[in-house]
């Protein structure tokens, strides 16, 4: 290594085509953790990864990139590099440089023993043009290529730090939420109990204008209980507590004691419920609690969004590796463009309960997370006047 080689603070690799060192030529970074076997992305800064990703795409593509700048983690620094890249015979040349000049000094030192495919293009990297030229052809354009390298650097940390307030902030939400909740439905539940204690005719007859009062009072109690209850449940999984007692669960008793109970509900709006299944189903390993939440949710949603004299009809079949549970109905459908609003909490969307049933819009980000929780999928067909088929699946899990 001649002494210009030696005081040169660069870097010079011969990597595959995926990126993964398989030389290297020169360390005067004193990049350690850069050596054969391990990706060139590997060595950078975890804010620069995705955009050295783009720098040995554009070097596959176009044969050759100049003057990307991107962050390299030294030891426990980082330092901001340089790197120019160019397409050999069967790999990638890679040259780094804390500048520009050093960048064009390690080509031109590491040029000569790299395999550069023939070719009739500077951009490509034809012999016997100067390293020099490729960059200096056109200085303006490649300044204004390192300045916007630059920004998109700046603005990716800008993006990272703007990520992490949001999760601090989004954090310090869901427990304010959770504390609010929780301080709120202690005296929701006793103006329930009392209306309904008033209700039941334990302190004598009521008046019709009384019960009428009364009614609404306990109509109104039991909806914001059941949105705190929502409110706590849907805190506690984006704070990532989403906790699953898994045990093994005859599904089909599941399956069929939740329909029979939302069958009373059903009765009141002359709607039928049906249960079908088509072969015997496997006991699975879940949270049968969580599993009648996600069933009671989907069951009651077809129930309040359908017409009289229709039918809400269960079904439960058996994959390859799933069971697959869904709940039809015969309502009013739900358009195209709303259907990937579905599962964001509290999204209005332009379908109306049929009676003027109350709704959270948090049961269906609750019945999305629950699902996925357990390994599953949810998907949601539907067409605008021809009701609506929520089907969700679960892997089959061995027993503990």
């Amino acid at each position: 290594m001649t002494s210009r080689q030696e005081e040169l603070a660069a870097l010079a690799l011969l990597c595959d085509t995926n990126g993964v060192v398989r030389q290297v030529l020169y360390d005067g970074l004193d990049a350690g953790q850069i050596s054969s076997g391990r990706s060139f992305e590997s060595a950078l800064d975890f804010e620069s990864r995705e955009k050295g990703r783009a720098f040995l795409e554009v070097v596959r593509e176009k044969g050759a990139a100049f003057d990307w700048e991107l962050n390299l983690a030294v030891g426990e620094r980082v330092r901001s590099i340089r790197f120019s890249g160019n397409a050999t015979a069967d790999g990638i040349f890679i040259a780094g440089s804390a500048t520009r000049s050093g960048v064009i000094k390690t080509y031109e030192q590491f040029i000569h023993v790299v395999d550069i495919p023939p070719g009739d293009s500077a951009a490509k990297g034809q012999p016997g043009v100067a390293p020099s030229q490729l960059f200096d052809g056109d200085t303006d354009l490649y300044n204004e290529l390192a300045r916007l390298n630059n920004e998109l650097v700046t603005a990716q940390r800008e993006v990272i730090k703007r990520n992490i307030e949001l999760e601090r902030l989004n954090e310090v939400k869901n427990q304010f939420i959770g504390v609010a909740a929780h301080d709120l439905r202690n005296p929701l539940q006793v103006i329930e109990g009392y209306s309904q204690i008033l209700l039941d005719k334990h302190f004598g007859e009521l008046t019709p204008e009384q019960h009428k009062f009364i009614s609404v009072i306990r109509k109104n109690s039991d909806f914001m209980l059941n949105l705190i209850t929502d409110l706590l449940y849907i805190s506690k999984i984006e704070a990532g507590k989403l906790q699953l007692e898994l045990k093994e669960t005859d599904l089909i008793a599941l399956l069929e004691r939740n329909v029979e109970l939302n069958r009373l509900m059903a009765g009141q709006k002359q709607i039928n419920i049906l249960f079908t299944r088509r072969e015997e189903l496997p006991a699975l390993v879940i949270d049968a609690p969580k599993i009648e939440q996600v069933l009671n949710n989907l069951i009651s949603n077809g129930i309040k969004f359908s017409h009289p004299g229709t039918t809400v009809e269960v079904r439960a079949s058996k994959g390859e590796k799933e069971v697959v549970v869904s709940v039809r109905d015969e309502g009013q459908g739900i358009p195209a463009d709303e259907i990937d609003r579905l599962f964001i909490p509290f999204e209005n969307l332009s379908v109306k309960s049929t009676a003027g049933e109350q709704s959270t819009g948090l049961g269906l980000a609750i019945v999305k997370r629950i699902v996925e929780g357990h390994g599953g999928r949810i998907r949601v067909q539907s067409e605008r006047g021809a009701g609506s088929n929520f089907s969700f699946s679960l892997p089959f899990i061995e027993p503990v």
